[in-house]
């Protein structure tokens, strides 16, 4: 059977802090033997509140960080292997939490020319590149402004953009919403829903955020350094105590599902948008009334 395209084994990971005679002061464990495969293509979901270790995994994937035991692949490559460093970032890229670290040209298609042209890419290649990925991002009339007068999500696209040209595999998102408004991260997770369903690209998105959760294929929960529940979200979103029981909110839908079912309600579980609790409902409200169904 085929390595998914990332894959952790047994992976450790301390953080060390030296005082000045380089003595280790303090270790601290943020990821405790994982083990983790992820499937070429999939949209996967990391949540976990703040300290559980899921950044900490993102920046193994590419490589920032090295394991302190075990190993991590991605694409078959060992990441603690130097001769390979350059490969791995071009298959996994990461956008990180704030745009404004990743931007680095006075105008957008430059910034987005910046990752192709330092892998050597030819510079006819570059442009068509730097055209495609503005496009899928849907920042293509944005070309040639300025990144400092565009919003926080625009911001962010354009590092998207900046990712894609270099057409990565995989594209690591770390927090790629947690400094923007509502509509910003509408238009963030939109655009790398897209991309994953039209380029294929494996996508893993590590968030705070139960509703950017939803429409992923696949869930991941972690908690001090461990995977403590991993299943589709339906499945995931279902077991409400748990959640909790890692500091985790659940969507506002699923949670008003979860709380009327408590109080005697027929409900399923696992409720994920607002369209599913009006049919539920519709239906305890049918069988309590054995009448028509209430106009809306």
């Amino acid at each position: 059977m085929p390595m998914g395209i990332i894959k952790a084994s047994k992976l450790v990971f301390d953080y060390i802090r030296r005082d000045e005679e380089n003595h280790v002061e303090e270790v601290n464990r943020a990821i405790d033997g994982l083990d983790l495969e992820i499937g070429k293509g999939d949209f996967v979901a990391i949540l976990g509140h703040n300290g559980s270790g899921k950044s900490t995994f993102a920046k193994q994937v590419n490589g920032i960080l090295l394991p302190t035991e075990g190993a991590v692949w991605v694409s078959g490559m060992d990441t603690r292997d130097d001769s390979h460093i350059w490969d791995i970032r071009k298959t996994a890229g990461m956008v990180f939490q704030n745009p404004d670290n990743q931007i680095i040209g006075n105008v957008v298609e430059e910034d987005v020319g910046f990752g192709p042209e330092n892998l050597g890419v030819p510079t006819d290649e570059i442009w068509r590149r730097v055209d495609e990925s503005l496009r899928a991002v849907g920042m293509a009339a944005y070309r040639l402004k300025s990144p400092n007068k565009l919003s926080g999500g625009q911001k962010q696209r354009v590092a998207i953009a900046g990712v894609m040209a270099m057409k990565p595999q995989c594209i690591i998102l770390d927090e790629p919403t947690a400094m923007l408004d509502p509509d910003g991260r509408k238009e963030v997770i939109r655009t790398i829903h897209e991309l994953n369903r039209k380029e294929g690209i494996t996508v893993l998105l590590i968030t705070h955020y139960m509703e950017e959760a939803i429409e992923a294929d696949r869930v991941i929960v972690m908690d001090d350094g461990h995977v403590v529940m991993d299943g589709v979200p339906r499945e995931i979103f279902s077991r409400v105590k748990e959640l909790k029981h890692y500091r985790l909110d659940v969507p506002q839908v699923t949670e008003l599902a979860y709380e009327l079912k408590q109080e005697g309600l027929d409900m399923p579980d696992g409720v994920l948008t607002m369209e599913e609790l009006l049919d539920a409902l519709t239906k305890v409200f049918v069988s309590k009334t054995g009448g028509d169904v209430p106009p809306t």
